[in-house]
């Protein structure tokens, strides 16, 4: 048991190094699409960006500093839950550490457009004594927290707009509906991933039988990395309940942030209710994730502006929706570069004094 389950280790750190390799190779087009694609809704809803950057102009300063308040809040319970994750085997692991590793991974998921993210947290728990195999399946349990918790809040703000009979969801109920399935299907299927082992391994046994050649390697690679995650997050909900039940308050924690964003937005000049905006931006967000575009851009912000202008007007609507996307993207760039400039710095000076 034990020499399978190194194997299975090697092979997941295989299996990231692979990814990372094959992210460098279609980066390159990723960021042509997601800017040319950026630049022509620029160019064509011009005159709606106009009036949206008038809005944001004329907000008082209060407003953008909760907004920035709020942008880094999210990475502290970020880091917070990577900490509750790390500290089950780096015992010495503090949670400052866990907020640093969330801010520089921050800063790589957005420079890469998306693909970095997972590889830099994986490299970080393993700078601070967790091995890469077991970071590769740490960081999967996380996301998969995190999408269940999405898909959660989402859900409970779509049944609160619906029985609240709220006009920003009047006339889409075949498309929410649709939305909703999809996405609980999707939920469903991680879960099954990460927690039954018997659903995983009668995928693959398919998979055995259809994948020949180069697809037999990735098929491996994957297995490796899903038994991985599986391993620690069974041992997670065996050993530590209380610490799975408080990743999840944290991640429903740090959503808030990002849907807050809105209504302070909003609020300044409009009689918004608090719990409709936060209704309507949860929901935005777990409708989005079903929805396929360039690095999640784009998806968010076409379902957020179609529910809320029902009851704003445009311009307030996409004024919300740039400064979400800013708390989300923009923000948490410039503390992410300064930590992750003075890491090289460091790593360079440990190079260049050698041991003596």
């Amino acid at each position: 048991m034990g020499v399978q389950r190194y194997a299975r280790r090697d092979e997941s750190i295989k299996g990231a190094e692979f990814a990372l390799k094959q992210g460098k190779k279609k980066s390159w087009l990723k960021y042509v699409l997601v800017f040319g694609l950026i630049f022509f809704v620029c160019w064509y809803e011009r005159g709606f960006l106009a009036q949206a950057a008038e809005k944001i102009r004329k907000l008082p300063n209060w407003t953008i500093f909760i907004i920035i308040v709020l942008s880094l809040t999210y990475l502290v319970w970020e880091g917070t839950i990577i900490w509750l994750l790390m500290r089950q085997s780096v015992k010495h692991y503090s949670w400052i550490q866990g907020v640093r590793c969330s801010f520089v991974c921050s800063f790589f998921r957005t420079t890469t457009l998306g693909s970095g993210g997972g590889v830099a947290q994986m490299y970080e728990m393993n700078r601070d004594g967790l091995p890469l195999a077991r970071g590769a399946g740490l960081s999967m349990v996380q996301y998969i927290f995190h999408k269940v918790s999405i898909t959660l809040y989402g859900l409970i703000g779509f049944l609160c707009l619906l029985f609240a009979k709220a006009e920003s969801v009047s006339g889409y109920t075949a498309f929410l509906a649709a939305g909703i399935g999809l996405t609980a299907l999707i939920t469903a299927v991680l879960l099954l991933v990460t927690a039954c082992p018997p659903f995983s391994n009668w995928g693959f046994l398919i998979a055995e039988r259809l994948c020949h050649g180069k697809w037999q390697d990735k098929r491996d690679k994957m297995k490796a990395q899903i038994d991985s995650m599986q391993e620690e997050s069974l041992r997670l909900l065996k050993h530590s309940p209380r610490t799975a039940g408080g990743i999840f308050l944290c991640d429903f924690a740090k959503l808030t942030c990002w849907y807050l964003v809105p209504w302070f937005v909003l609020s300044a000049d409009l009689p918004v209710s608090l719990w409709q905006i936060v209704c309507i931006t949860a929901a935005a967000q777990m409708l989005a994730g079903v929805i396929p575009t360039p690095a999640g851009l784009g998806s968010l912000e076409f379902v957020f502006l179609m529910f809320s202008t029902k009851i704003v007007g445009a311009a307030e609507a996409g004024a919300a929706m740039i400064l979400l996307r800013c708390a989300v993207n923009i923000i948490p760039l410039v503390p992410g570069a300064l930590l992750a400039l003075t890491d090289r710095r460091k790593k360079k000076g440990s190079r260049e004094c050698p041991a003596e």
